[in-house]
């Protein structure tokens, strides 16, 4: 689901329920009623069958007579399904359609298959625009109600476009991921040669032959790389990592 900021996400006032939930809840009462009824005529039937001097049949009689009430009472409650209104809403994201107990106004619905928030304004689904982080390339969603976006994938803030006028907004502090200027050094501190994936990995990192990636093995710990940002850092480590190496990231000393 995308990220938005806090204001975005302001829970609904009078959350509108879903259609499935509402029917769901009323099945599994009338459900307790109608297994209440079977129990009292089953049990019911019992002391009346085996009524041996007749103490119980009283109850037996009263146990039917509450099994026929509650059996009544559960097909009243299985009744109220008809009642209940049933609103439908598209997502804009994955066309899913999402089944309300009544038409929102300006409540944003979260879609109950792709999770995305479903933005609404006047009772209407507004159009989705796309973005891509320009940290991570994952994809993002926003509409016209969205002030402010977060990616989320690497939680960093997207610049969107606002209308002409409106004042542009900015997260609060400690809210988004916070860019680390620095530059780092990528160092490998232990690795295989004879692991072919971790060879063609650093072949392709570094821009070197087999043999000089062989080579470059045989001298750990040893610094691939010199002046890269710590997010490139972390993806490196982390690909070297899953071949198993050992690398880290340093801070370079300006």
């Amino acid at each position: 689901m995308t990220n938005e900021a806090p204001s975005d996400i302001v829970e609904e006032f009078m959350r509108i329920q879903r259609y499935s939930d509402v029917i769901e809840s009323i099945s599994e009462k009338a459900f307790y009623f109608f297994v209440g009824a079977v129990f009292c005529g089953g049990l019911g039937g019992l002391l009346l069958k085996y009524k041996g001097d007749g103490y119980f049949v009283g109850l037996g009689y009263v146990l039917f007579l509450a099994a026929i009430g509650l059996v009544g009472y559960g097909l009243f409650v299985v009744s109220e399904t008809r009642k209940v209104k049933n609103f439908t809403i598209d997502c804009p994201i994955c066309t899913e359609v999402n089944e309300l107990t009544e038409k929102p106004k300006d409540e944003d619905i979260t879609c109950i298959a792709c999770n995305h928030r479903i933005p609404i304004k006047d009772g209407k689904v507004l159009s989705v625009m796309q973005v891509r982080c320009g940290f991570c390339n994952s994809l993002n969603y926003y509409s016209d109600k969205t002030d402010l976006l977060i990616c989320e994938t690497c939680n960093h803030e997207i610049p969107i476009h606002q209308e002409d006028g409106k004042p542009v907004k900015h997260l609060p502090k400690g809210f988004a991921l916070v860019d680390d200027n620095m530059l780092y050094e990528l160092v490998l501190n232990e690795g295989s040669k004879t692991d072919e994936d971790l060879v063609k990995t650093l072949q392709s990192m570094l821009a070197l032959n087999r043999n000089q990636v062989r080579d470059l093995l045989d001298e750990t710990p040893v610094t691939l790389l010199q002046g890269i940002t710590r997010m490139k850092a972390d993806m490196l480590t982390a690909q070297l990592t899953s071949h198993g190496a050992k690398a880290e990231a340093r801070t370079i000393q300006q």
